[in-house]
């Protein structure tokens, strides 16, 4: 606290300006005001109204005191309200009796302190935005206005001084508004937009928005469009001021590219191939020729998410690499998934699973690791999978390294899932070499290792989602998996890397408590409820009864399987009350539960 402390006094002091006026103006500590000092009547409101903001920044802090206190330090706050009383009463003073310049003047300059003062007290506890500004800067934002006074007079440009100010004291100075004639205050107004925008480069175009005219805009509308070119996309079709600046840059071939995409009337459709229009390797003519038939369109986004995968394995990223990602989920879940999810009642797999038939075992992968969490059990099991499989000759590693194992965590992760993972593992060829580990065995130990190394944490929950299934049903392999999960706790450990030690240890903790023999408490060890099991007490409401709704559709599988459910319950244990028209009631009769069990179409 005493380092900070230091730092910041040192920030305030060297921020203070110590020029002093031109012509013996100056507001040193020096200066002595007679008490018998008034202003001149014609002037004396101005004066009230810079006192006024004085004392409304004195309170700003919320205590109505004669002291400001931002920042909770003596030191500190002895220097700021120094300067909110002491200084600017001195600049009130050396204004009014200044014997050079006339009634005009002396107006516009206390007018302009005025504005200051109004602004920063408006502004200065702003958490956030465009208009924040520092209470540390109080003392170069009132030693700079002084300055632009100094220069003001003699016809000079302001430039200079606002030119070293940081952009929250610059533009308090400036807001003055009484510079607005001067030569050096439109560059001056520029350069401090620009020191916002070089501060929050997420709200450049916003800025820009605001302030067009500013004379950067067609140079940090370039540097945009590399950066952020979806931002860029959504910017270049408003009918504004920036819009028509953003259209009228003809010497970019990127910024060129992003506009004809985004006044295309099927943007949404060329965006996501961004990256490979710019390179020439495809154009919006085999684009225009696909786009309206969903097989040949999917089939170009998993041919470019290919080509984009190999391309980052040699750290060429693409642009809008996501939104790609993006594009080939919605078309996966809308043109297939969703059809044959809302064909599962059709007993012909033939007439189900007809949108998919076409489709390649790269194209059915991507289908499938792009669903995850909205694909049906019996979609991917009866129809996705066994025909990716088919397509591919039942060779999974050969799918694998012809897709560069792109999201194979994913899939691995999906099949555990949907109990097809051994079958999956099985289509591996066993190693020819004894001394090597079969190509099986060393995916599953990629499947757990240098997750330390993903972004984000998407590849970590797959491989904690896949373990219940896969130690239900592949006890060896799961063992093989919470070995390696220690081993690699270990390695991280050995290195001292903090996520991957953070990774792994939630992982070991995940996949011990799912067997019972070992104890562990995930809510003492992690801070979370348990995963694997749900304890009888998070379920019971404050009487200690368990209330479950069961809803079943309205289907013909739903009505077939009504009856037999409620058979379930007719023994000693249960009490049946079928009395509703809209709802059946099963209590248990040893225990407090209640399963009301829906079925309007039954009723």
């Amino acid at each position: 606290m005493i380092a900070l402390k230091r730092y910041l006094i040192l920030f305030i002091l060297s921020g203070i300006l110590t020029d002093s006026f031109s012509q013996g103006v100056s507001i040193s500590d020096t200066v002595v005001i007679p008490q018998a000092y008034k202003p001149e009547f014609r002037r004396l409101r101005n004066h009230e109204m810079i006192d006024d903001e004085q004392k409304a920044i004195l309170n700003s802090d919320g205590k109505t005191d004669n002291l400001f206190t931002p920042a909770g330090e003596a030191d500190i706050d002895q220097i700021l309200t120094r300067f909110v009383t002491r200084k600017v009463d001195a600049l009130q003073y050396l204004i009014e009796s200044d014997t050079v310049i006339d009634q005009r003047l002396k107006v516009n300059y206390l007018f302009g302190l005025e504005n200051l003062l109004r602004h920063f007290r408006s502004n200065w506890n702003q958490r956030t935005g465009e208009k924040k500004v520092f209470y540390t800067s109080l003392p170069s934002i009132i030693s700079a206005y002084e300055q632009c006074m100094a220069v003001d007079r003699r016809n000079a440009s302001i430039e200079p001084v606002i030119a070293d100010l940081n952009y929250d004291a610059g533009l308090t100075v400036l807001a003055s508004t009484i510079f607005a004639n001067n030569a050096g205050y439109r560059p001056s107004f520029d350069r401090m937009i620009l020191k916002y925008c070089a501060l929050n480069p997420s709200r450049n175009l916003q800025t820009l928005t605001a302030y067009p005219d500013v004379y950067f805009a067609d140079s940090l509308i370039r540097v945009i469009a590399k950066r952020n070119p979806k931002e860029l996309y959504d910017y270049a079709q408003a009918g504004n001021k920036l819009g028509s600046l953003i259209r009228s840059i003809n010497d970019d071939e990127l910024v060129k590219t992003i506009v004809r995409i985004a006044r295309s009337k099927d943007g949404q459709q060329y965006f996501c191939f961004l990256d490979n229009i710019l390179h020439k390797k495809i154009n919006f003519e085999q684009i225009d020729a696909a786009k309206d038939d969903t097989v040949l369109y999917f089939r170009l986004l998993v041919k470019t998410r290919m080509d984009y995968v190999a391309r980052a394995l040699d750290k060429d990223t693409a642009y809008e690499y996501e939104v790609l990602q993006k594009r080939l989920e919605l078309k996966a879940k809308d043109n297939f998934v969703n059809v044959i999810n809302g064909l599962h009642t059709e007993r012909n797999a033939d007439l189900r699973f007809a949108s998919i038939q076409s489709l390649t075992a790269e194209e059915l992968y991507y289908l499938a690791v792009s669903s995850d969490g909205s694909i049906y059990t019996s979609s991917f099991v009866k129809g996705v999978y066994p025909l990716m499989m088919k397509k591919i000759n039942y060779h999974g590693d050969s799918l694998l390294l012809s897709l560069h194992f792109d999201k194979y965590r994913k899939m691995i992760k999906m099949c555990a899932g949907f109990n097809t993972l051994d079958n999956f593992l099985a289509s591996f060829p066993a190693g020819n070499d004894p001394e090597q580990e079969d190509p099986a065995v060393v995916l599953m130990k990629a499947f757990v290792k240098n997750l330390e190394r993903s972004d984000g944490l998407e590849d970590g929950v797959d491989v904690a989602d896949s373990y219940a299934s896969v130690a239900e049903t592949l006890k060896p392999i799961a063992d093989e998996m919470l070995r390696n999960i220690q081993l690699n706790y270990d390695r991280n450990k050995e290195v001292g890397n903090r996520k991957g030690m953070a990774i792994y240890n939630i992982l070991n903790k995940l996949f011990l408590s799912a067997d019972t023999t070992q104890k562990i408490d995930l809510t003492k060890e992690l801070g979370i409820p348990p995963v694997y099991e749900v304890p009888f007490k998070s379920l019971a409401n404050d009487s200690g009864r368990v209330n479950v709704q069961l809803f079943i559709y309205g289907d013909k599988d739903g009505i077939g399987v009504f009856p037999g459910l409620i058979s379930m319950f007719s023994n000693a244990n249960w009490k049946v009350d079928g009395s509703n028209p809209q709802w059946v009631t099963i209590s248990s009769v040893k225990r407090q539960t209640c399963i009301p069990v829906y079925e309007p179409a039954i009723a």
